[in-house]
C-alpha cells in the first residue's frame, strides 16, 4: 500500500470506525464489539527450538472468529487492524534493527485459490507500522502441504518437512510472520531454508498459538 493509499485509509478509519473483525458490528473504534468482546487469552506457546516465538493470544474467540474471516472468509482487509494489535507485542521482543519482515508462503495453487496470503499481509502492515523492510518473496513453498486441521501431533510434525527454499539472496536477519502457529513444525521448516542461506531467524511473530487437540 502507497503513501497516499496509507493517508486516504487513515482519514477513512478516523470517519468511519472499522467495524467489529469478528461480526462487522459498529465496534466504536475498538477491534470488538461489545455483543463479541471477551478478553484475549493470553497464549502459553510451545518452546521453538529455532526462535523467540511471539503471539496476541490464544486461538479462541473473538480473536480465532477474526482470523476464520481474514483466512478462509476473503477479507483480506482485516489485515490492518490485526496488525495494528500485533504491533505491540511485536515490541516485547528485542530485534536487531536491520531484521526484516518475512511472511510464511503459500503453494501457488492454494495462493490461486485464496487469492492472497494472509501472512504476507500481515507482514508487510507490520513492517509499515513499525519501519521495518518487509520481503514477502523471499521464501518459496516448493511442496504443497496438507492443511494441519485434524493431524496428529506426529503428522503435523512432519507434514512440512522440506517444503520452502529460498527464492534469491536475502536479509541477514529475519522475523518470520504467520497468521497461527500450533506444533511450529512449519516455522522449523522455513528455519531450515532461511539458515541454508546463511539467513538468521530474529523472531517468529504470529495472532495466535494454537494448542494440539
Amino acid at each position: 500500500m502507497g503513501i497516499l493509499s496509507r493517508a486516504v485509509s487513515s482519514v477513512l478509519d478516523i470517519l468511519a470506525p472499522p467495524a467489529c473483525l469478528a461480526c462487522d458490528a459498529p465496534a466504536a473504534g475498538k477491534p470488538f464489539c461489545p455483543a463479541c468482546w471477551a478478553p484475549v487469552t493470553l497464549a502459553r506457546p510451545a518452546l521453538l527450538d529455532c526462535a523467540p516465538l511471539v503471539v496476541l493470544g490464544a486461538y479462541k474467540a473473538p480473536l480465532s472468529t477474526a482470523i476464520v474471516r481474514f483466512k478462509y472468509q476473503g477479507r483480506p482487509e482485516l489485515s490492518r487492524p490485526l496488525a495494528r494489535m500485533l504491533a505491540p507485542a511485536l515490541d516485547e521482543v528485542e530485534l536487531p534493527s536491520d531484521a526484516a519482515l518475512v511472511p510464511v508462503p503459500l503453494h501457488p495453487r492454494r495462493l490461486a485459490s485464496r487469492g492472497y496470503n494472509q501472512a504476507a499481509l500481515l507482514a508487510q502492515e507490520l513492517a509499515a507500522l513499525r519501519q521495518r523492510n518487509c520481503h514477502p518473496r523471499l521464501l518459496r513453498r516448493v511442496r504443497e502441504t496438507e492443511r494441519q486441521v485434524g493431524k496428529s501431533l506426529n503428522e503435523r510434525r512432519e507434514n512440512p518437512d522440506g517444503a520452502f527454499e529460498l527464492r534469491r539472496v536475502g536479509p541477514t536477519r529475519v522475523v518470520l510472520v504467520d497468521d497461527v502457529v500450533t506444533t511450529g513444525s512449519t516455522v522449523r521448516a522455513c528455519a531450515q531454508a532461511l539458515a541454508a542461506g546463511g539467513i538468521e531467524l530474529s523472531a517468529v511473530v504470529a495472532l495466535a498459538h494454537a494448542e494440539q487437540p
